[in-house]
């Protein structure tokens, strides 16, 4: 059996060139997987990917132990492809271009990513190393906002703070933006003036005596 896809990876930091037949077999079917994942209305299942892998069923599990051990390393595979989509925006840069440049940022990454989202979603209970693997992203994220608004948020009490990050989190997030495209029917630049809309919004400080 292979060791820890997920150590494998982190020690190798990026794909570069897998050193052998073992690893590219394991890299190719990690990205058979991730097609899938964005293409697809509904995760696949071992057959599928076997077959976009272009390998036997039973060589899958030679190469992990489990679906889980595979989804930590389509992971690794996501954040390589997709990790440049979202590189930081300068806390120095004008108020209005941070907005501007944050809401087109997440918009190609999200659409990007097709159903990728909603696949993992369904997936991530019945696969804790996929969850936590996902609950790294999302602190990427949101940290990614945090330095990007450090000046906005620095300015305010911890409190106020602590609200503002979490709404700028939200208005940042895939979930939110999935729900804009596919519930409200918005077209991608509707969607992301609605994002710089509540991006700006989630910086306003609330009036003293609103009810918290």
């Amino acid at each position: 059996m292979a060791g820890d896809p997920g150590r494998d990876a982190a020690r190798r930091g990026t794909r570069g060139t897998p050193n052998t037949r073992g690893e590219r077999t394991r890299w190719r079917i990690a990205e058979a997987t991730l097609s899938l994942l964005i293409e697809s209305d509904m995760p696949p299942n071992a057959h599928d990917i076997a077959r976009r892998a272009g390998v036997s069923h039973r060589l899958i599990f030679h190469h992990y132990e489990d679906l889980d051990a595979l989804h930590v390393m389509v992971s690794a595979v996501y954040a390589e492809h997709f990790g440049p989509m979202v590189p930081s925006v300068a806390p120095d840069l004008p108020f209005d271009t941070r907005i501007e440049r944050t809401a087109r940022l997440r918009a190609t990454l999200y659409e990007s990513i097709g159903n990728l989202g909603r696949n993992t979603a369904a997936l991530a209970p019945s696969h804790p190393g996929l969850t936590q693997r996902q609950q790294a992203t999302q602190r990427i994220l949101c940290d990614l906002l945090e330095q990007t608004f450090a000046p906005e948020l620095d300015a305010l009490g911890r409190r106020d703070r602590r609200e503002a990050l979490a709404a700028l989190d939200a208005a940042g997030s895939w979930p939110l933006w999935d729900r804009i495209r596919r519930s409200n029917g918005l077209s991608v630049s509707a969607a992301r003036r609605v994002v710089a809309g509540l991006l700006r919004a989630a910086l306003a400080v609330p009036a003293r005596g609103t009810s918290r």
